[in-house]
């Protein structure tokens, strides 16, 4: 009886250890420092379904370093094999100086971040911590930011760095 619950603990420990290193997980903002250079990081609303953060917050600029270097290590999100029809809530993107480092999309409504990385759990949780944390910005702002980087083709696939 010992050995037989011995092994059925054994068992179940591994199948858990396997499960959470197939769970690949990856801190999206690692590689960038955000104590060197002047960063921005915008969120430029879309036109996905509305959610309580996104009803409340609108578009928003992140400037300072502190809250930055908090989003940086908070967003730690894992891979997800789910695809969902949902649309982005937020185009959001990195500005170094006057030229985009990064750029990804969140949806709040389905919980999901899709970059050049691959689709990522992203629960709207990791947004609300910083409603009172982000500088709101006019829309007509953002959208002034999201056409210019069109026009500088900063979205075109060549330009995307992997």
């Amino acid at each position: 009886m010992k050995l037989k619950l011995i092994l059925f603990i054994s068992i179940i420990i591994l199948m858990i250890s396997c499960k959470s290193s197939n769970e690949k997980s990856i801190q999206l903002l690692d590689k960038y420092d955000f104590n060197t250079g002047k960063y921005k990081l915008y969120g430029i609303i879309c036109e996905a379904k509305p959610t309580n953060f996104s009803n409340k917050v609108e578009s928003f600029v992140v400037e300072d370093t502190i809250t930055l270097n908090k989003i940086k290590h908070d967003w730690q999100i894992c891979y997800t094999d789910k695809r969902m029809p949902c649309g982005i809530t937020y185009m959001m993107v990195l500005m170094k100086d006057d030229s985009c480092v990064y750029n990804f999309g969140i949806n709040l409504e389905c919980d999901y971040l899709i970059c050049n990385l691959g689709w990522f759990e992203f629960p709207e949780k990791l947004m609300n911590k910083y409603e009172n944390l982000v500088k709101r910005i006019p829309n007509e702002v953002a959208f002034a930011l999201h056409d210019t980087l069109i026009k500088k083709h900063t979205f075109d696939e060549k330009k995307i760095k992997k």
